[in-house]
């Protein structure tokens, strides 16, 4: 765990098709918070393990029910199944926000409740909605939620001069252009258009369908249909597609996808250029009614583009730069690929957030929200469930810190109670009774029943007890702090 004491806990989150980024400003600049793996993005990835349990934000390993693409199915009233079991949308999406909340608390070394979170520029209100319901079943307070071309142009940063950038954003699952004036003042959008289903995952499938139609043509038989098949593909095809931002020719290795074939398929960067061309013109159809609506309105055309701005992975694609140049009539240089388009928008969403002042704690007080949250959260892998152990005194030997997680009712009273019980268990001999420091090591049994009441009220929380539980003993909590009389 890192401390970063001059952070501003409030997270620019990047929620993507296919991944996610996370951003902060920690006092002195922003700063893309890592993955589990130690990346800047998150593969935008649930499944389900053999034994059950949700995996979250890792490649799926062998055995595991998968569900990806998850944010083109929000706003949707069709549940999404993983193996048996049926979740909403907006749950499915507020498993990927549970883990990055995780991973940024862990990383910054303090409790996180609020964030500005992207959205597609052409996300409708029904998305819009369960986004907020995502961020709500993960206890984040939406601050914002920002397109995601204003986000890159927010992160190109403002400048002295005013001048008008194209934001060309592809990423795994949607498509989003703008014509934007960035100045002094900060960024304007002058005209949008989008597809909230245009983008990478598109061109893996014509690679898949590429790849199934070798097989067919040289082994005489017909995987399209095989689901495990299909997956085996697409993940090779998603990596040799990025290889072929660097190379001209790749080779796709897929050994024993059956048990008696494997498959070499020789790739190159022309064939897929070529097989991506239809979706590249239609992302160029779309910028032409940006800068139609730039300028009937502001009086803004092709000619009045200074530079380019890409970003989302799958505008790393070598012959996407060079279309926008033509099209512009720009120099490469003007096609603005020196910021990590996979990080542009997390670190403009940070931007955005230090507008907004932390909040203490999550602030909804919808009946079943926490309780929603952790149930989910229980049947998370690695959800942080801390034994508490007896020691022969009979009380716990680790006093676990408030999880952020608290409802707010009782949150300062278990923070007093911590803050107190914390100050004098240090002085404690290992397996004696509670002593107070300077009282000459008598025993306080009113110290017991409040570790014992704070014992049990944290533990209540990290196992999904319900709202009406967590009440109780919220309240046993309370009366036994306010009759120890510190």
């Amino acid at each position: 765990m890192t401390e970063h004491p001059s952070v501003h806990p409030v997270l620019g989150i990047d929620l993507g098709t296919t991944s996610c980024a996370m951003s902060v400003w920690d006092g002195a600049r922003l700063i893309v918070i890592p993955g589990p793996t130690g990346a800047p993005t998150v593969p935008a990835v649930v499944a389900q393990n053999p034994a059950g349990q949700i995996v979250v934000g890792r490649p799926p390993g062998a055995g595991q029910a998968v569900l990806t693409g998850i944010k083109r199915a929000l706003g949707e009233a069709e549940p999404v199944q993983l193996r048996g079991r049926q979740y909403q949308p907006s749950e499915a999406c507020a498993f990927l926000l549970i883990d990055m909340k995780r991973q940024a608390e862990t990383f910054l070394g303090a409790p996180v409740h609020d964030a500005v979170i992207t959205v597609s520029g052409s996300a409708g209100e029904p998305q819009r909605r369960a986004i907020r319901e995502a961020a709500g079943l993960a206890q984040l307070n939406v601050r914002r939620l920002l397109d995601d071309p204003v986000a890159a142009a927010v992160a190109l940063g403002a400048d002295d001069r005013e001048h008008t950038c194209a934001v060309y954003d592809l990423g795994g699952g949607t498509f989003d252009t703008a014509i934007v004036r960035i100045g002094p003042d900060g960024v304007s959008v002058l005209g949008a258009a989008g597809d909230p289903r245009l983008g990478g995952d598109d061109f893996d499938d014509h690679i898949v369908w590429y790849v199934l139609r070798q097989i067919r043509e040289r082994h005489h038989v017909d995987l399209s249909r095989d689901a495990h098949v299909w997956r085996r593909i697409r993940r090779e095809a998603e990596q040799r597609k990025r290889e072929l931002s660097t190379a001209t020719h790749t080779t796709l290795e897929l050994p024993l996808l059956t048990a008696t074939l494997s498959a070499s398929v020789p790739f190159s960067r022309r064939a897929f250029e070529a097989m991506i061309e239809p979706d590249v013109t239609k992302t160029l159809g779309y910028l032409t009614a940006a800068l139609a609506a730039a300028e009937a309105d502001h009086g803004i055309g092709r000619q009045g583009v200074d530079q380019v701005l890409l970003a989302g992975g799958s505008s790393r694609i070598p012959a996407i730069r060079a279309r926008l140049a033509g099209y512009f009539g720009l120099p490469t240089t003007a096609i603005r690929a020196d910021l990590d388009p996979d990080e542009l928008n997390a670190r403009g969403a940070a931007q955005i957030a230090r507008e907004y002042e932390p909040a203490p704690t999550f602030e909804s007080f919808r009946p079943g929200l926490l309780s929603a949250n952790l149930r989910l959260r229980a049947e998370m892998a690695d959800t942080p469930t801390p034994e508490l152990p007896d020691t022969p005194s009979g009380r716990p030997d680790v006093l676990h810190p408030v999880p952020a997680e608290t409802p707010a009712d009782y949150r300062r009273v278990a923070e007093a109670a911590h803050t107190l019980l914390a100050a004098i268990e240090p002085s404690l001999p290992a397996a004696s009774g509670w002593h107070i420091p300077g009282e000459g090591g008598g025993l306080d049994p009113s110290l017991d029943a409040l570790r014992a009441a704070y014992a049990a009220f944290i533990a209540a929380i990290h196992e999904a007890a319900p709202d009406s539980r967590l009440a109780e003993l919220g309240k046993d909590l309370s009366t036994e702090y306010d009759q120890t009389g510190f």
